[in-house]
């Protein structure tokens, strides 16, 4: 019982931790302490050292975020709005937006701020294991933006899950960190006003601008210019 509830506090005390300072600024020595652990293997015995906690966190909160989805998925399906733009950013948002009433919660937002790269965005975008609800989210707004060109529908989409994940994080930090007249706005009028922005970005016509920049086929940044014919 006491192994249980040492795990228990090294993973709320650990996302708080890595949270303010990062896992790399975390020594295992003050998990112990914050947890009052008296034997200092207890990190390794339970995740086998920092990063394995740090993983651990992640995969909690995905898990935590994915069945609160599902029910807003059933919901969608319920009601036939799986072409409705709204409700399916809403489904990936909301959820996430849980989580900033708790110091635990806003926590893990940080964290997972912190692990993503962008070029998950590309490779992979909300896809994670055991994460079915997510996944068709993901695949209802490919279909509603099937009007798109598909390099646009890329990036659009990339673009959403860099910020709904940087933009939680960053409303979790102000909550913690910053002063409290910079949140002058309730989480609810956050969350829908983010849907509203998040919507009208995937939502917009491409310009004539991005068109004609599609057209013209132009390199990535970094890509090897194209050799002369010879």
């Amino acid at each position: 019982m006491a192994g249980a509830r040492t795990r228990d506090l090294l993973l709320e005390q650990g996302a708080l931790l890595f949270a303010r300072h990062g896992v790399a600024g975390v020594t295992a020595r003050q998990l112990h302490e914050a947890v009052g652990a008296r034997n200092e293997s207890a990190l390794h015995y339970h995740f086998g050292g920092k990063d394995g906690l740090a993983l651990e966190i992640l995969r909690r909160h995905l898990e935590a975020i994915e069945a609160r989805r599902a029910l807003l998925v059933a919901a969608i399906v319920a009601d036939r709005r799986e072409a409705d733009l709204r409700a399916l950013v809403h489904a990936l948002a909301a959820p996430m937006a849980d989580d900033l009433g708790t110091a635990v919660g806003r926590a893990r937002l940080r964290l997972v701020a912190q692990f993503d790269h962008p070029s998950l965005a590309y490779s992979a975008p909300f896809r994670l294991t055991g994460a079915p609800a997510g996944a068709g989210v993901v695949r209802w707004l490919r279909e509603a933006l099937d009007h798109l060109p598909e390099p646009i529908r890329v990036e659009r989409l990339a673009a959403l899950r860099e910020q709904l994940i940087e933009l939680m994080g960053l409303r979790a930090q102000l909550l913690d960190e910053g002063p409290a007249e910079q949140c002058r706005t309730s989480t609810e009028v956050f969350l829908q006003n983010l849907v509203d922005m998040l919507v009208a970005g995937l939502g917009a016509e491409p310009s004539t601008d991005t068109l004609a920049a599609l057209e013209r086929g132009d390199p990535a940044e970094g890509a090897p210019a194209p050799r002369a014919a010879t």
